[in-house]
């Protein structure tokens, strides 16, 4: 017999474990990036960096007791959590059908979950800044990676984290080349953060322009060859780019949860995560006659410890 409805009403059952699962593939963005628990809905974190470099030969014999505030660069970033949900509702008739394995109700909320993580993945790749709840009248929205990735400085973000303009590409989609790129991790690496895991999430209109337009994957120079050693396999995709600074991962965007399929975010799980104040949850409504209904929400927020070692591309053309 199905596993029914009226067992699990007004219970919240975590749905992330399902949602993550099943979602994985078209929410690359949350994917990378590590996921801890809060209790607090402005969850709050660090940032800081390592002092200007410098040549002072010391004195032999001369104290070192002067001391320098080792945490004079140390700034708070405060983020803003966000609740995403999703409703759902089966008819009473569609529900006491015994003709499944598992009840429609079941069913219903875990596609829901799937929907919110694929919300969520929306707003984080977003262009939005965060801004306060106010009770009653707005909620609380988080940081997007479009507003976070920013040479001017985002809400709760010090002047002294701005993400460089040197960065962020935001020219004209044909003149973005090897050189681009390859200006934009060199500003990157100057930072003083690690490079050993960055992803760059491409939209699929940055993908290709990539393949089609950079002199190290298209033209006369090209290492993309066809019919190689016998095989039908036409090689159309780039995963790993080797610069001089190391590897960076290619991945690809969901194309509906980027502002524009051109753009394209330089991620360091190092210094991104997601804050969550409650994770993936459904909850059952009381059946009132009709339908039975439900929800499936979470609450998150966007956090970093150094939006300055991120990178974004941003046409000025972008589709």
């Amino acid at each position: 017999m199905a596993q029914t409805y009226s067992s699990t009403v007004g219970n919240r059952e975590s749905l992330r474990q399902t949602a993550e699962l099943l979602a994985a593939d078209i929410t690359p963005v949350t994917g990378l990036l590590n996921h801890t628990a809060t209790k607090n809905k402005r969850p709050r974190c660090l940032m800081d960096k390592l002092k200007a470099v410098e040549n002072t030969p010391h004195v032999e014999g001369n104290d070192t007791n002067a001391g320098r505030d080792a945490f004079s660069q140390v700034r708070e970033f405060e983020g803003q959590a966000q609740r995403t949900v999703v409703e759902y509702a089966v008819s009473k008739e569609q529900e006491q059908e015994d003709s499944a394995v598992i009840s429609n109700m079941i069913k219903a909320a875990d596609k829901s979950a799937i929907e919110v993580a694929i919300d969520k993945e929306f707003v984080i790749c977003g262009d939005q800044d965060k801004t306060a709840d106010v009770p009653g009248t707005t909620g609380g929205a988080t940081h997007g990676l479009g507003a976070l990735i920013n040479n001017t400085a985002a809400t709760g973000v010090d002047a002294l984290y701005v993400t460089p303009a040197a960065s962020i590409y935001g020219g004209l989609k044909a003149a973005y080349d090897d050189a681009a790129m390859g200006a934009q991790i060199a500003s990157m690496w100057s930072q003083d953060t690690t490079m050993q895991d960055l992803w760059l999430v491409a939209g699929p209109g940055l993908r290709e322009h990539i393949v089609a337009s950079f002199t190290r994957t298209a033209g006369a120079a090209s290492q993309v060859d066809y019919n190689v050693n016998g095989t039908t396999t036409i090689p159309w995709m780039v995963e790993i780019i080797d610069s001089q600074f190391g590897q960076i991962k290619m991945k690809s965007a969901n194309p509906n949860c980027m502002p524009s399929t051109d753009r394209g975010y330089f991620v360091n799980p190092s210094l991104l995560s997601v804050a969550e104040y409650q994770g993936i949850e459904s909850e059952n409504y009381p059946f009132l006659g009709g339908s039975y209904k439900g929800a499936v929400d979470t609450r998150y927020a966007l956090m970093t410890s150094g939006p300055n070692g991120l990178g974004k591309v941003q046409f000025s053309d972008e589709a």
